[in-house]
């Protein structure tokens, strides 16, 4: 084997989400945007009190390769999805938070257990933030070297937050649409501003592939993706781990990736 290859390898399987296909470099993340830089962070406004916060984990040969989540003001605080790749982009991201809006971010909730969504989870304790994240996220946590969430998500029988954690991630409405990207996999709504973000399940409308399938539900792919598309019927605005957010389309072109597999 190829010895550059041979080293590129346990990169990639510890960036979890990385695709097949080689992802947005940073200018096409970031073309037509207002973006702000933040130390090593970009920070996007997507809708009135909602940012997607961008980080980039650089691996050889691929280069900087990008990894999204959302910053949602709540009153005088703000609520995180989605570490950043690393604990110390993750800091920035809370120090931006605090410093430049203001708002210090009071919880957390995690999409799945991979880096690009859980790599900064030990800042955001060290911080003392809350963390949420789904049962199985937690479980896996340990396996993959990061801390579970301090709390786990309990969810009805058709996929949405209850209890607890629905009332502390208002205005947030968490579901879990069924396994797609991981078994884990879920996704954040705000249907007052027409958004929803996917994560690492959804893929930009230009996506030649569904990316990294080794953790992934591939027979019930198309379904959560349906599922997905279902729960937030009136979301415009489709945010996603590793592509700027774009409209329904993203939705229909991931749901044609799945039905391919």
């Amino acid at each position: 084997m190829n010895y550059t290859i041979a080293a590129i390898v346990p990169a990639l399987a510890l960036a979890a989400c990385i695709p097949g296909e080689i992802r947005n470099s940073v200018a096409e993340q970031e073309e037509g945007t207002e973006a702000i830089r933040f130390g090593e962070v970009s920070f996007i406004q997507l809708a009135p009190g909602v940012w997607q916060h961008t980080t980039y984990l650089d691996l050889p040969g691929f280069g900087p390769i990008p990894s999204n989540g959302l910053l949602v003001v709540d009153g005088d605080h703000t609520l995180l999805v989605d570490t950043a790749w690393t604990d110390f982009q993750t800091e920035q991201i809370l120090r931006w938070a605090e410093q430049v809006q203001a708002r210090p971010v009071r919880a957390a909730v995690i999409t799945h257990a991979h880096r690009d969504k859980m790599g900064g989870i030990a800042a955001l304790h060290q911080a003392g933030v809350d963390t949420w994240a789904h049962p199985l996220t937690n479980a896996l946590a340990p396996e993959n070297g990061f801390q579970p969430a301090k709390n786990a998500i309990l969810f009805t029988d058709d996929g949405w937050a209850i209890g607890d954690a629905a009332i502390a991630l208002a205005p947030l409405r968490i579901y879990f649409p069924g396994g797609a990207h991981t078994l884990d996999n879920i996704t954040i709504g705000l249907p007052e501003h027409g958004l929803a973000f996917g994560g690492c399940m959804i893929k930009d409308s230009k996506a030649r592939t569904l990316g990294n399938l080794a953790d992934a539900d591939v027979e019930n792919y198309a379904s959560s993706v349906r599922n997905f598309s279902s729960a937030f019927p009136d979301a415009s605005i489709i945010a996603m781990s590793h592509s700027p957010a774009e409209g329904r389309k993203a939705i229909a072109r991931t749901l044609d990736l799945a039905n391919d597999l």
